[in-house]
């Protein structure tokens, strides 16, 4: 099998398991009230339930990072996704909703090796100057898992149970599972580089790559910039978006359940053709700074649009959408700003910081609106103004943003001299400050 075979292979594998978990990510919005009516549920323990993946995900993704950078590629990433397998597989067929719970908590396991699998096997089977691209590949497919899941799977439900459709999807990942196992491989030694030797010395060292990656402050603010996008953003295309748009903005639900699918349809195109412009201007924090005060104009927007048209809404949730695709540029300029047998662990922690707060959102958005109704009645106003909230963490993440550090592909800087190419692997002091 050729090398170009075996890359386009073992990302095509990869990317087909991560779309299947961008379904799952986003499921909740669409297969709710379903889900509610099978396990005789309230909104209170349904937020449970939803959020569950994400806290699990949350938690596991310092320890899948770990796990990558310890084990590589292809083992983590097929027991990762055959047990998003055997979390739908779980959910489907529960008898109750205590044993439902452990589903989404097994697919938000195994979506965290899946995570750093997926962008472990871009860095290092694919160049600096073309990571940006691929990345935003990578997320166009996550972001058509997010759209699969909302209107189309919403047509599904015309025609099929809910049941039938995990129990469909937990086939899939079980086959994708045994296709990694079998298929996936690393790139040969000398196409590495040094970055093969350099891994197999290294992974005795795994607190320390940790610690290095906890010391770096860029790794902070990037994670900072991405949560006050995509973590705030997630939170509402995943759960609370159609509620917003019901109860606060007059939608129909129908018509809601579009909208926010419409709204994802610019995060996986932006995704696309921002990796590409970022790697052509070779800069990543113009996009992130752009993105950041985008997100923030939105969320303050939506907190003061009042008795505005439904047209307004649909505008701010397409520009959130967008804004998110920043992910791309941040993704490479985390790449960017540690060793190459860090990048792992700290693309996941800077994960971590976005389904944290995707997660906090969730559970703090329901628990404002549902705290500042009197009794059992909750307006269309309280639905709005506890957008506060996801408002408040995007201005944080537009602060954090300002202080990111500018990177470059490294291929640039192949020619310069040693100590310079040491430093811009991490190994020395880098030749810039926190905020130029």
């Amino acid at each position: 099998m050729s090398l170009r075979v075996q890359q386009m292979l073992g990302y095509t594998l990869l990317s087909a398991a991560f779309f299947i978990g961008f379904f799952h990510r986003f499921a909740p919005a669409t297969f709710a009230e379903p889900i509610a009516r099978t396990f005789d549920v309230g909104s209170t323990a349904l937020g449970g339930l939803a959020s569950m993946q994400f806290w699990v995900y949350t938690l596991m993704q310092i320890p899948a990072g770990v796990i990558v950078d310890r084990y590589g590629i292809r083992v983590p990433a097929s027991v990762g996704t055959a047990l998003v397998g055997i979390g739908a597989a779980v959910l489907a067929l529960a008898p109750s909703f205590a044993l439902a719970m452990c589903g989404p908590a097994l697919v938000g396991f195994g979506m965290s090796i899946v995570f750093v699998s997926v962008m472990k096997n871009n860095a290092i089977w694919f160049t600096g100057q073309r990571f940006g691209f691929i990345t935003g590949c990578t997320l166009l497919t996550a972001a058509m898992g997010s759209i699969a899941s909302e209107a189309p799977a919403a047509l599904l439900l015309r025609i099929s149970a809910w049941q039938p459709i995990f129990l469909a999807l937990s086939v899939l990942s079980l086959i994708l599972a045994a296709l990694l196992a079998s298929f996936w491989r690393p790139p040969p030694a000398e196409d590495c580089g040094q970055l093969t030797a350099r891994n197999k010395k290294e992974r005795t060292k795994i607190f320390g790559t940790i610690r290095s990656v906890i010391a770096r402050p860029q790794i902070w603010l990037i994670m900072l910039a991405i949560s006050g996008t995509n973590g705030t953003f997630y939170a509402f295309a995943g759960l609370w978006g159609t509620p917003l748009l019901v109860h606060s903005f007059g939608f129909e639900r129908d018509t809601a359940a579009l909208a926010m699918t419409l709204s994802l349809v610019p995060y996986g195109l932006g995704s696309l053709f921002l990796g590409q412009i970022s790697d052509k201007l070779r800069t990543r924090k113009a996009f992130i700074i752009a993105a950041s005060g985008a997100s923030t104009v939105a969320w303050v927007w939506l907190v003061s649009a009042g008795s505005a048209t439904p047209v307004v809404a649909w505008i701010c949730f397409v520009l959130l959408g967008l804004s998110s695709s920043q992910v791309v540029a941040s993704f490479a300029a985390v790449k960017e700003s540690v060793p190459d047998e860090a990048t792992g662990t700290a693309l996941s922690l800077v994960n971590m910081g976005v389904f944290l707060t995707t997660a906090i959102v969730q559970f703090g958005y329901g628990w404002l609106v549902a705290s500042a109704g009197t009794g059992s009645t909750i307006t269309g106003d309280l639905y709005r103004i506890a957008l506060w909230l996801p408002a408040a963490i995007s201005i944080a993440g537009l602060l954090g943003a300002l202080k990111v550090s500018e990177t470059f592909p490294r291929e640039q800087h192949q020619n310069q001299p040693a100590n310079t190419q040491m430093a811009i692997r991490g190994q020395l002091q880098p030749p810039y400050r926190d905020g130029d």
